[in-house]
């Protein structure tokens, strides 16, 4: 083994610990489902976007439509609201639905791996998507792109989708560790902290890009959630219950995409600063790479 080679082996242990100890969730996810959401968000505009399904039964005039409107004309925008709630309400839901979800042992949860069927727990005209979060698999499959393929799992008509692409996730309820924090206020510092470390983020739907993504930050106030028995961030503590939380990243909500097959492709990096996970070398950017193949029905 290079002098290279026994350095990384023996940094990659002590980064793992380091990561682990973090109160700092880091997670990327499509969100997707009407769970209800809280919390109240600043933005003036109170518009309700009509939710529209272009009707067409051939995939490849599916995707022309969506070229032809470009794919920023299928999100809502950043300051509307829709079905009755706001962004910030939305990515409160996500959060409140994801942290419920039971890890095991028929399922794992959509934290820990994109093999759960997209369908699996959704309800309402909105379903969450949550992609593979680098809190657990940063240093096992680092910078490696992820195919998620959801294909055979049909999404309904009519569906729309909560897109969280890079985004963070704070709570003092997670285990100890150098960041978890130690007062409520904290949550948010942390969360908007780390949504800082956001770059060269992107998304495109079938091949065509969707512009100005960073106009769709969404940073939430505190919010309460109910942590499931099997908790994904709790084990092996086997820390549940009740707690609280506040998250930060960017969240594109999709309109009801049209029936047939269709591409989601998004991603950007983390980039680390020194002392983010507290003293020694700074860990290297965590590169998110998602293709997320999906079915909508007729």
């Amino acid at each position: 083994m290079t002098d290279i080679g026994q350095d990384l082996a023996a940094f990659v242990p002590a980064l793992t610990r380091a990561w682990r100890s973090a109160a700092i969730v880091t997670t990327i996810a499509v969100a997707l489902t009407g769970c209800g959401g809280g919390g109240t968000d600043g933005a003036a505009g109170t518009t309700v976007v009509d939710r529209a399904v272009i009707d067409s039964a051939d995939t490849t005039v599916n995707r022309s439509a969506i070229q032809a409107e470009s794919a920023s004309h299928v999100v809502v925008p950043r300051h509307a609201r829709f079905e009755g709630k706001t962004y910030r309400q939305w990515v409160v839901s996500f959060w409140q639905w994801v942290n419920l979800i039971d890890n095991g042992p028929f399922f794992p949860n959509p934290l820990i791996s994109c093999t759960r069927p997209i369908s699996a727990g959704q309800s309402g005209n909105v379903w969450y998507w949550a992609t593979p979060s680098s809190y657990f698999h940063a240093l096992s499959a680092p910078n490696t792109p992820q195919v998620c393929d959801q294909s055979a799992n049909v999404i309904p008509a009519g569906t729309s989708l909560l897109l969280a692409t890079l985004d963070t996730f704070s709570s003092t309820l997670l285990p100890p560790g150098t960041y978890t924090p130690t007062t409520v206020a904290g949550e948010r510092v942390i969360a908007d902290r780390f949504a800082d470390r956001v770059q060269d983020l992107f998304v495109t739907i079938d091949n065509v890009p969707v512009t100005n993504i960073t106009a769709y930050r969404v940073a939430t106030d505190r919010f309460a959630f109910t942590a499931a028995l099997r908790w994904v961030f709790g084990l092996p503590e086997h820390i549940y219950g009740t707690g609280t939380a506040a998250a930060d990243g960017y969240y594109l909500l999709l309109k009801p995409l049209p029936t047939g097959s269709h591409t989601i492709h998004y991603g950007g990096r983390f980039h680390y600063l020194p002392g983010d996970f507290g003293p020694g070398a700074v860990p290297p950017d965590y590169v998110v790479d998602i293709t997320l193949l999906i079915t909508v029905g007729p």
